[in-house]
């Protein structure tokens, strides 16, 4: 059982907390009488000017009470290994689609958890289902005023969503939408779109009454369906033919052109798999406004290419090429779509160097062939694959592995590699992290030759 309160990590040294002798390891377990579940609630109780704290001590049994006379903006100078003092909220839906359920075993257990904490939704933009909230939940929700959530709809047919979330709760969206914007604060919304389930007319509806909620709806983002190799069991769901993604987009433009005049926003945003399943270019940047569902993979590509753009752009004033053998570029099959026309155009450019790169695209034996994003790959797929090359790297030459394969819980990669595992298998090789970005890529590859001025007698460069 999870011990109460919250876990402090740190104290900082000449504050009030540190007046009074508490210490790293003690738990903050109520302040005014009030229990704590977060630093939310630590945060709204210690506005108060008198304030008192129940703090626990490592190893004690019984709290020890502190009264303190305070400012309204005092701090305390604490802070908690947690953000949650109860624990994560775990989602009680089963849905049909769900990426959890498709994976493999044998992998870590933090890839097993599946979250619906509306903290989180705040504090990270993590997406929330709304069905497993209490009462408590919603009226401390509401008198906060937790601003954004990030919710995610699927339908807002009360008997399509019911069904997509196997919760007879996910009937409740609406309604409950509708409590957050009326307290006046806005919503962030994705639909995972399954063919044949609630695309077509189902789509167009969820599309109509997320509208009708006026100024609290801040987006829209529609994603394709992710399916793995591993879904025996599951209901059967399958991935968008190319007609299908464009009749996703042709539905996303649709609202965006009704939301344009009156919002000044596109508001409706389809995910670049889309574009890439329809064929179709990805629309100017212009289309993303503020770029507030990067998350989901809206506008990652777009972002990319013009950042890449820039820096060709610059390039004109002469580059040297990063490093003296061939480089590697790790990419999986999405991607691989969006990179070669930019390293194409490096090479009419006669960019130098530019030869020795080789785009490496991945195919994912791991969770399937319909898996085909960068960041799903995994270490043993890439070391299998450029060991299967006719002329693999060897050393002396670099692999340029995106940032997105590695989680933030120790740099490893989904099946548990690091990046030094990863070149040891392929005899030592350098292997370099490079974030997904367009700019960061070109930087990986070449740099700008210094140029040279003369003054005051001394050689000076000028970058």
């Amino acid at each position: 059982m999870r011990t109460a309160g919250g876990l402090i990590e740190g104290v900082e040294p000449g504050g009030l907390a540190a007046s009074l002798g508490i210490q790293r390891g003690d738990r903050l377990v109520r302040i005014n009488g009030q229990a704590i579940h977060d630093v939310l609630d630590f945060g709204f109780f210690i506005r108060d000017r008198a304030v008192t704290l129940e703090v626990l001590p490592q190893g004690a049994q019984e709290p020890l009470c502190f009264h303190v006379q305070k400012n309204e903006d005092d701090d305390l100078g604490l802070s908690f290994a947690e953000a949650t003092f109860d624990g994560m909220r775990r989602c009680h839906n089963r849905c049909l689609f769900c990426f959890v359920d498709q994976m493999p075993p044998g992998l870590r257990r933090s890839l097993y958890q599946k979250d619906d904490d509306y903290r989180h939704s705040f504090w990270h933009g993590n997406f929330i289902t709304l069905t497993n909230m209490s009462d408590d939940d919603w009226a401390r929700l509401l008198m906060m005023r937790l601003s954004p959530l990030y919710v995610s709809v699927q339908a807002t047919d009360p008997a399509v969503r019911s069904r997509l979330l196997a919760q007879p709760k996910a009937a409740e969206l609406m309604p409950r939408l509708r409590q957050l914007v009326d307290a006046r604060m806005q919503v962030h919304t994705q639909i995972v779109c399954c063919p044949g389930v609630n695309d077509g007319e189902v789509l167009s509806r969820s599309f109509e009454d997320l509208w009708s909620l006026g100024e609290g709806l801040a987006s829209v983002a529609v994603v394709p369906v992710g399916l793995t190799q591993f879904r025996q069991g599951l209901y059967p769901l399958r991935v968008f033919t190319p007609e299908e993604a464009a009749a996703v987009i042709d539905e996303v433009e649709r609202w965006q052109a009704v939301a344009r005049p009156e919002r000044g926003e596109s508001l409706f945003y389809a995910a670049d798999e889309l574009y890439l399943a329809a064929e179709r270019p990805f629309p100017e940047a212009e289309a993303y406004d503020d770029f507030s569902q990067l998350e989901n993979g809206i506008g990652i590509s777009r972002l990319f290419i013009d950042s890449w753009s820039e820096q060709m752009e610059a390039s004109l004033a002469g580059v040297t090429p990063v490093g003296t053998g061939r480089t590697f570029v790790i990419a999986g099959v999405s991607a691989e779509r969006v990179l070669v026309p930019l390293l194409d155009q490096a090479q009419e450019q006669g960019l130098p160097g530019s030869e020795h790169i080789r785009l490496v695209a991945v195919r994912n034996t791991f969770f399937g062939p319909t898996v085909t994003v960068t960041g799903l790959l995994t270490g043993c797929d890439v070391v299998a694959t450029l060991q299967a090359l006719d002329d693999p790297p060897r050393p002396g030459d670099r692999v340029l592995l995106p940032a997105t394969m590695l989680r933030a819980d120790g740099d490893i990669t989904l099946d548990s590699m690091t990046v030094a595992m990863i070149s040891a298998a392929l005899g030592d090789v350098t292997v370099e992290v490079i974030e997904a970005d367009g700019g960061a890529f070109w930087s990986a590859l070449w740099r700008r030759q210094k140029r040279q001025r003369k003054g005051r007698g001394l050689w000076q460069d000028r970058s």
